[in-house]
């Protein structure tokens, strides 16, 4: 079993690896450069992480070498459904690869018709691969000496399941100008408005931010800052510190509580933004590819 092990100086990593072999049969593989299928360089801005050999295999198991790339994994216009189009005929090929794409970019479409893959369905999951054919060679910057600022986009897609009306709702988290976490879920129940959509993506967000703020306190790197939270919706915002309750907000009261407090305690602070304010953000320093949880 591979372990990585890392530490603000080397004096202080070499002294864990020491310690650690006291106690445990271990050897010192020395600098990291691959772990658990993400290849990671070193170069002068930092670290870059890819996974190009990962998403050549799936290309060779979809048997889709030569096929064309396509320049973005999803069509947003188009909404899946359970019962659309006919079964595909091979459903163990379509769960082998749904399953395979989940450690490398985003699948929750494609994932959730595992049961009952039909056609529509499987060329949705032919179009990620198109996608990764173009941009195996990406990844993902990591850059060093940033500022310990977290900053944190939220957004959610009211009522888009066909067929439960479940929104969906999607947040992605920097520290500095590196991506740290991102996520994309259907929510549990259904929404009445597009204000409760996206003021339970914000909540998920500042729930995300929260536990990375403890996180790094325990790692003796306290954030100084407050947290951004950006939200599209204004609605949303004004929930965020707006403490007159109002009729249509009692069925998500503590979502709103939740927020309001951390924003009460100078841990969080939710503005609005554009979505073509988020397109035009400077991302110099990332490709362009959604790669991997790292």
């Amino acid at each position: 079993m591979s372990t990585t092990i890392t530490a603000s100086s080397t004096k202080i990593r070499s002294d864990i690896v020491t310690k650690l072999k006291e106690e445990f049969p271990m050897t010192d593989a020395g600098t990291i450069n691959s772990f658990l299928g993400i290849s990671a360089k070193f170069n002068d801005k930092g670290l870059f992480l890819s996974q190009g050999r990962y998403a050549e295999e799936i290309i060779e198991r979809a048997n889709m070498k030569e096929c064309n790339p396509c320049a973005t994994p999803v069509d947003l216009k188009q909404k899946l459904s359970d019962k659309e189009g006919s079964p595909v005929k091979d459903p163990t090929q379509y769960r082998s690869l749904a399953g395979a794409l989940q450690y490398l970019t985003f699948t929750r479409q494609i994932c959730l018709f595992m049961h009952d893959p039909r056609e529509p369905h499987l060329a949705a999951l032919r179009r990620i691969v198109q996608y990764l054919q173009g941009i195996k060679q990406h990844g993902l910057q990591l850059l060093k000496h940033q500022k310990m600022n977290m900053t944190a986009y939220s957004d959610a897609d009211w009522g888009g399941c066909p067929d439960t009306r479940r929104s969906t709702f999607g947040f992605c988290i920097y520290l500095g100008d590196n991506l740290v976490s991102r996520s994309a879920k259907r929510q549990p129940t259904v929404s009445r408005s597009s204000a409760e959509a996206e003021y339970k993506g914000v909540a998920n967000a500042v729930a995300e931010t929260y536990w990375i703020r403890n996180l790094l306190l325990e790692m003796d790197c306290p954030l100084q800052k407050a947290t951004l939270v950006y939200c599209d919706n204004i609605s949303a915002v004004y929930l965020s510190s707006n403490p007159v309750q109002h009729q249509r907000t009692k069925h998500i009261e503590i979502d709103i509580h939740f927020v309001r407090e951390k924003v009460k305690m100078g841990q969080i602070r939710v503005h609005r933004y554009s979505m073509l304010t988020y397109l035009q953000k400077d991302y110099h320093q990332l490709s362009s590819t959604p790669f991997g949880p790292v």
